[in-house]
């Protein structure tokens, strides 16, 4: 259920950049051993509260790291890097006034302002957001029995 962030993530950089692709698993990350340019997505559980009694509030970090494209048109070993245009991302947040609603999972982010990090061949983003998720009712009684939902009402005239 705590990956529900990460892949709201993903829809998101999806919706934005469609033919990037998404690496959301460290380990190969931290290999090396992805394609570029590419998107690497990763979140962090800061906290997770009862909002009311059937909802949590989630409030994670997330970190995206936009890898750029080498210029292989070059001799050398190592090309230049080509960075990635992120204004489309930025300003696709702010009109959307840092509220992005997930189609797919049906939540809706509130995100905080980003920090930043350009590197040489990837530019780092990070983010803290928040958002709720539903919690199931438990329909069971204490000796194990299954409560039965009252799904019609019938109601007489006095």
């Amino acid at each position: 259920m705590m990956d529900v962030g990460l892949k709201a993530w993903a829809e998101l950089v999806q919706r934005i950049y469609p033919e990037l692709p998404i690496l959301r698993d460290r380990s190969l990350w931290l290999a090396g051993q992805f394609d570029r340019p590419s998107v690497f997505i990763e979140t962090d559980l800061v906290s997770d509260k009862a909002h009311t009694p059937r909802a949590d509030r989630i409030i994670e970090d997330v970190g995206l790291v936009f890898h750029y494209d080498i210029d292989r048109s070059m001799v050398e070993e190592d090309g230049e890097p080509i960075p990635l245009d992120l204004s489309p991302f930025f300003l696709y947040l702010r009109q959307r006034r840092f509220c992005v609603v997930s189609k797919r999972f049906g939540i809706m982010m509130v995100i905080e302002a980003p920090r930043t990090r350009p590197q040489n061949d990837r530019m780092e983003v990070t983010f803290r957001y928040s958002f709720l998720t539903h919690v199931p009712k438990l329909m069971i009684r204490d000796d194990g029995r299954q409560i039965q939902k009252i799904n019609d009402f019938f109601i007489e005239p006095s």
